[in-house]
């Protein structure tokens, strides 16, 4: 049997342990904090009482990744484990991963643990924990679905559009005066994940002119659909993504779609209102 190891920036579909019975899941929990107080980034979590605590709060939360010995507590299985962390240029996640994979190598001679980089995160790694399980149901050799899913991983494109400016104020990222200004604009900006940052590549006036211009992108840099998956999360705006959904799939023929809600991570940097894309 195969294991896979996600950390919580991984906002999976409802259905993932549904489709696939057979592969164990294991979901590794960042901490976040806001004001001193500690919230661990679990099934328990109330996302919507932290993300509360985190727009009054006037000072912007942090995160931590997981200890490397909670990787490891994960990956004790008989068969194959593959991890996939959020991007190893936005949290220290994928360096405690791989740490722990390499102690279990030690540990236990023989055993396949591999750490895939996700260059992403929310349903970027969830795209790419969703084609592990395919693969490793469909019986492929670990050799080839490591080989696989590095190419699918440098494949994939992962886009944000952000309804708020909070988070990037209260960290420093962003001065007060230019988030003003940006909400008197109506600016919606579209970042994209390059190189496994998170970079603003457009500002538009309006969030559907950042919806056509993602499309136009896409056209753009894929000839072929056919295999691709239009994966959505958002942050308590379930009717903004239905919609969304409905004009993507319109404008391109995509083999298949799922829309997921942010877990407490990717909800503290897209901020409520904010949509996550990949493909």
């Amino acid at each position: 049997m195969t294991k896979i190891v996600v950390d919580s920036g991984c906002d999976l579909p409802a259905d993932f342990r549904e489709r696939f019975p057979d592969i164990e899941l294991e979901i590794v929990p960042l901490t976040l904090t806001v004001d001193g107080q500690d919230y661990i980034d679990d099934a328990n979590l109330d996302v919507a009482a932290y993300l509360a605590h985190t727009e009054r709060s006037p000072k912007g939360p942090t995160t931590s990744a997981p200890a490397p010995q909670r990787y490891l507590d994960a990956y004790q299985h008989n068969g194959s484990v593959y991890a996939v962390t959020l991007s190893s240029k936005l949290s220290a996640s994928f360096e405690s991963a791989f740490l722990a994979a390499r102690i279990r190598a030690d540990q236990v001679r023989g055993s396949l643990t591999h750490v895939f980089d996700s260059l992403s995160s929310s349903v970027g790694e969830a795209q790419i924990a969703i084609k592990i399980a395919e693969l490793a149901k469909a019986g492929m050799p670990d050799i080839e679905i490591i080989k696989t899913v590095e190419k699918f991983v440098i494949d994939m494109n992962t886009f944000f559009i952000l309804d708020s400016f909070d988070t990037p104020v209260k960290t420093g990222r962003m001065s007060r005066t230019a988030a003003t200004m940006a909400e008197f604009l109506k600016i919606k900006p579209l970042c994209e994940g390059v190189d496994g940052e998170m970079l603003v590549i457009n500002k538009t006036r309006s969030y559907q002119k950042a919806v056509q211009q993602m499309i136009k992108l896409l056209r753009l840099r894929i000839d072929d659909f056919s295999d691709r998956i239009l994966a959505i999360s958002h942050v308590y705006d379930y009717e903004k993504a239905l919609e969304t959904q409905a004009e993507l799939m319109a404008a391109i023929p995509f083999k298949d779609s799922f829309i997921t809600q942010t877990g407490g991570l990717c909800s503290t940097y897209a901020m409520r209102g904010g949509v996550i894309f990949s493909i």
